[in-house]
């Protein structure tokens, strides 16, 4: 019976990382082709233009070499060509391994390589999973590395990171393969070792190491892995730390010499922008660092400590170092179950090594490397959740261990099993429902910004807005023009369109409209569709009065009616317009402000380039200082804007860690969401986590029962999820519309009564 249960837990486990792998593949475009990860579209774009270099000897010669995203130099060491990113700071091993796989089958466009960069990371973390599987294995037996493998493939974090062409999950991988290397070195009770077996596991560690180091440079923390595990061998081959026992000592110190020098050696290779000779040729043997890769790693290390990093890094203001990345990590990145059962099994595994209880070496390595790793991180000005990828595994491998060996010592003990047995299947049931309702909350529907976007295109005017009946359902269709577009008599403007689903043409909005004569009857223009380009098969035509000047100088809203007429899906159709009368008018957009720092909404999506074809954009400048400057920004956008739109919550909720230097910004997020400067709430889209009628909302840290939770206007909670976990894939947007209350003078009026920054009461 119980071997039977063994089997169908296994056989359990094995499905669950299936499962995982599953959910890392699926959904790779979530994005659309859209650009809405910066990290990631600045990889594209640098991987796009780069190439493998025809020999050995140009990989190597940084100053030319054609996978360096640097600058190029001359013989005499003067730069001829500034380079694609020369303050590039991700290691190289990843990006020469993506552009090596895309120039290997063909996928080297830009959209084609960012999923061929995705699928490489999905698949960097599930060899992940094979590897967290064998060093448990190794250290605690098979079905704890079984259990470590099922818990870490259904961890959210890693999910998501598979989603993205980012460097994260290549140096988990790496990091993961180090101190699998050094667990073969680790002598247990029943794994002894001959004495001279263990070299050639200290070389592998140095080759792991290096591609980790040429991966991301703070990965070179899992050296002192290895420095343990050369540490346990002298204690087990000693008896102790034994001073005097110098063969031992002597033979850790050739072994770490060996890691070492393989690892440099392997950084070499793997990482050959780092060197570059002042003047004439690179080779393999220059070691004279690249002063272009120094000074990115300067700038990337003051990012780090907070110093100049930017309006990105005010997110990070004023965390608890440790708690917060510890509470992102327990709540959303691993979920409740999982986050306390990981950290449960670090406490449990330093319990044993402290006491020095039997089998305690099994617990040094992953231990050593979660609390080490988690110190340095959890301690920095950028605690970024994907930055503790590298110990995600781990710590699933000391939650299983830890559920395990209770169970095991119940039953050896011939006490009862029920309570172990059935903590291991909540937090494998919970760790499950968590992936699922994070899977469906984010890839299984559209982006939010792929949402607002196609909200944008339907409900906010281009310059000529088609309206359609679709089977019963109103659905609008815009019409490219430019930003001030001339009507005059005798002369027709004209525009293309496609639809992506067949429909009956009923009507059509413009979104400014205004005469060019002083004449009191303004007349009015002439819209028509045509199925061809000189448009002799006109299939609708109506006129369209230009309204009566009003407050707004760019002209009204107005509207015609077609006889209803069939418009194929896929087919060209052609829109012409002219002034019906002897009257001149003119055509305006639809202005949005969107915020500085954030992707614009709308994003190019389906062909469409927004901001060329249908609307104007202005910047809401909400992360410079709150000066006069500052101040004649918002007067003269919110003047000029029909629609203000909040594309994510980096600006609204940064500002508000830094009151000092933003009180009129943090006045200004007040008043736009109440209504008080004249715009009201058109739209807002999220994704929370759904169970049933349970909303459980990362952006909130709160939970709501029959709707989502209230996002609030500042958000300081300590449980909602950092920026950086759902501003990529399932950004909160806000849309709001220009009321007919909108008054300038109020508005004028209410921002020369703010106070600036650091201005006294």
């Amino acid at each position: 019976m119980k071997r039977a249960f063994g089997f169908l837990f296994d056989l359990l486990l094995v499905v669950l990382i299936l499962t995982g792998v599953v959910f890392r593949f699926s959904w790779m475009n979530w994005n659309q082709d859209a650009d809405l990860h910066p990290d990631e579209y600045g990889l594209t774009g640098t991987i796009s233009v780069l190439r493998l270099p025809d020999s050995a000897a140009e990989y190597f010669n940084t100053r030319i070499s054609p996978i360096s995203p640097y600058q190029k130099y001359d013989i005499d060491g003067q730069p001829t060509d500034p380079g694609p990113d020369n303050r590039m700071r991700w290691g190289q091993w990843p990006i020469i391994l993506i552009r090596a796989a895309a120039e290997l089958t063909g996928n080297t466009g830009y959209s084609e390589l960012r999923l061929m960069g995705r699928h490489l990371s999905a698949l960097a973390d599930v060899f992940s999973l094979l590897f967290i599987f064998l060093i448990g294995k190794r250290l605690y037996g098979e079905r704890a590395g079984l259990l470590a493998a099922a818990l870490s493939a259904l961890a959210v974090m890693q999910i998501q990171q598979s989603h993205f062409m980012t460097s994260d999950n290549f140096g988990v991988l790496f990091c993961v393969l180090a101190v699998w290397s050094a667990a073969q070195t680790v002598r247990l009770p029943d794994l002894e070792e001959p004495p001279g077996a263990v070299w050639p596991w200290y070389a592998l560690f140095g080759v792991f190491l290096g591609m980790a180091v040429a991966t991301k440079i703070n990965l070179v923390l899992v050296a002192g892995v290895i420095i343990l595990a050369a540490l346990l061998e002298v204690y087990d081959i000693t008896g102790g730390m034994r001073w005097r026992a110098l063969t031992p000592w002597m033979r850790a110190f050739l072994l770490l010499a060996l890691a070492s020098g393989v690892s440099l050696i392997t950084f070499r290779v793997c990482q050959p922008m780092s060197f570059r000779a002042e003047t004439g040729d690179t080779t393999l043997l220059t070691l004279h660092l690249n002063q272009d890769w120094v000074d990115s790693m300067e700038v990337a290390q003051n990012e780090s400590r907070g110093v100049n990093a930017g309006p990105p890094g005010e997110q990070w203001t004023n965390r608890i170092p440790l708690v917060f990345p510890l509470v992102n990590m327990v709540l959303w990145g691993m979920g409740l179950a999982l986050g306390l059962a990981a950290w449960t099994g670090f406490g449990w595994a330093l319990a044993h090594i402290a006491r020095l209880k039997p089998g305690w070496q099994a617990h040094a390595l992953p231990a050593a490397w979660v609390g080490a790793y988690f110190l340095f991180m959890g301690t920095r000005h950028v605690m970024s959740m994907r930055y503790f990828l590298p110990i995600y595994p781990f710590l699933c491998l000391l939650a299983a261990a830890a559920l395990l060996d209770w169970y095991d010592r119940k039953a050896q003990a011939r006490g009862r099993t029920l309570l172990p047995a059935l903590a291991t299947g909540a937090v494998l049931l919970a760790t499950f429902a968590w992936s699922v309702g994070f899977v469906r909350a984010v890839y299984m529907q559209p982006n939010t910004r792929i949402q607002a976007t196609r909200w944008i295109f339907e409900n906010v005017s281009a310059p000529f807005h088609l309206e359609l009946d679709a089977l019963g359902e109103t659905v609008r269709q815009p019409v490219a023009a430019p930003s001030l577009l001339v009507l005059t008599p005798g002369e027709r403007f004209q525009s293309e369109f496609r639809l992506s689903e067949s429909a009956t043409l009923t009507g059509v909005n413009v979104a400014h409209l205004r005469s060019l004569s002083e004449d009191v009857r303004a007349g009015a223009i002439r819209i028509q569709i045509a199925s061809d380009p000189g448009g002799e098969q006109v299939l609708a035509q109506t006129e369209v009065a230009v309204p009566t000047m009003g407050a707004d100088p760019r002209g009204e809203p107005a509207t015609g009616n077609f006889p209803p007429v069939a418009i194929a899906a896929g087919q060209t159709y052609y829109l012409f317009a002219s002034a019906a009368g002897e009257n001149p008018a003119v055509v305006e957009r639809t202005v949005l402000g969107n915020e500085h720092w954030d992707e614009s909404l709308p994003v190019r999506l389906d062909g469409y380039d927004p901001f060329g074809q249908f609307y104007t954009g202005v910047s809401m400048d909400v992360r410079w200082p709150d000066d006069d400057n500052k101040r004649q920004m918002y007067i003269n956008n919110l003047r000029e804007a029909d629609y203000i739109i909040l594309p994510s919550q980096r600006g609204l909720w940064s500002v508000s860690r830094l009151p000092q230097n933003y009180p009129m910004t943090m006045e200004y997020y007040r008043a736009l969401m109440d209504g008080s400067l004249g715009f009201e709430l058109a739209a807002q889209f999220q994704a929370p986590i759904q169970f049933g009628p349970l909303y459980i909302s990362d952006l909130a840290g709160a939970a709501g029962w029959g709707q989502p939770p209230d996002l609030p206007r500042i958000n300081n909670r300590l449980l909602a999820a950092e920026e950086a976990f759902t501003i990529y894939d399932h950004a909160p947007v806000w849309i709001f519309k220009k009321s007919e209350n909108f008054e300038m003078a109020r508005v004028i009026e209410f921002f020369e009564g703010q106070k600036l920054a650091y201005e006294a009461p």
